[in-house]
């Protein structure tokens, strides 16, 4: 008896769900046939990959040994059928972290399409664009989701491909009418003290940006106030647009609004407040011409970027 790619495809189905009947109802199988595929997959390892706790079928040490292999092999064989076809295409499927997924983007893949001579706005390539937390698009990568990643935080994942990209400037900003802005001109100067006497708008714990104002600004302030925590940089930036205090955001989310003049960007005797954007790549993973020419475009993209921070 021999592996089988329905076997493997199995194993993947079961290692997600952790369930048989589950497995079973995403790949239109019984359960039955499902739990005798398991079976036949481990007589011919000669172990165990799960072990059953109660209903549920939980990967064992030997199973989780067995999964990374699984996934790189079932990835290798899904570029294998792109490999001969259309070497032009542009159909990606891409993983981002939400500032980077929200407000960059969009930008990014307009001037890379038009660049390459694609009509916008009746027809785009076929995509697939996923937005989620930085260590969920880091798992995205790791298990062959997506084709690549970009993230706005640090990972130290050994299997993957991890390439500085561009800088990200972080403004401390607020509305006109707050009142830190009261009798100050725009660019007047604000006192540390000063910062720490108003009602901060923050990121939740452990967010990204949080991490980054919890190592690069808190230790110049002798403490801060917040009475709003936000999972959401939007609401962050709306809650700051109606005086309900100052955040510190991204200038790619708070552009739109500094441009408006419904947010003013604060003058503070503090260090400024930068961080990298990254490009993640499975170091398992083929890389697709598709892929190829993006990463291409991206890299070309931040080192302009980077150029005009300096």
């Amino acid at each position: 008896m021999t592996l089988t790619l329905r076997q493997l495809q199995l194993f993947l189905a079961v290692s997600r769900t952790q369930s048989a009947t589950k497995a079973a109802e995403q790949v239109a199988l019984s359960q039955s046939a499902v739990s005798i595929a398991i079976g036949e997959l481990e007589r011919h390892v000669g172990v165990a990959l799960f072990d059953r706790v109660g209903r549920k079928l939980v990967l064992n040490n030997n199973g989780r040994l067995f999964l990374p292999r699984v996934q790189t092999l079932m990835a290798q064989l899904k570029d294998l059928t792109y490999l001969f076809k259309d070497k032009n295409s542009f159909s990606l499927c891409l993983g981002a972290s939400l500032t980077i997924g929200n407000y960059l983007l969009p930008r990014l893949l307009a001037q890379y399409w038009k660049k390459n001579n694609i009509v916008l706005g009746d027809s785009a390539p076929q995509s697939q664009i996923m937005i989620d937390s930085t260590l969920r698009i880091v798992d995205k990568v790791v298990n062959f989701e997506v084709d690549c990643g970009l993230v706005e935080g640090v990972s130290h994942r050994t299997d993957l491909n991890i390439i500085p990209w561009m800088t990200d400037q972080l403004l401390l900003v607020c509305s006109p009418q707050h009142p830190i802005m009261k009798g100050t001109h725009t660019r007047k100067r604000i006192s540390r003290s000063r910062l720490t006497d108003t009602n901060w708008l923050i990121r939740e714990q452990g967010s990204g940006t949080r991490e980054i104002l919890e190592q690069n600004l808190f230790p110049h302030l002798q403490t801060i106030r917040s009475s709003l925590e936000f999972s959401d940089h939007e609401a962050i930036k709306h809650a700051a647009v109606e005086g309900l205090g100052v955040a510190c955001l991204s200038r790619f989310v708070v552009e739109d609004r500094l441009l408006s003049g419904q947010l003013v960007e604060l003058n503070v005797d503090l260090p400024p407040l930068q961080r990298f954007f990254y490009i993640l790549l499975n170091r398992h993973r083929t890389v697709t011409p598709a892929t190829e020419r993006l990463l291409e475009f991206l890299i070309h993209s931040g080192e302009k970027s980077m150029k005009q921070s300096v």
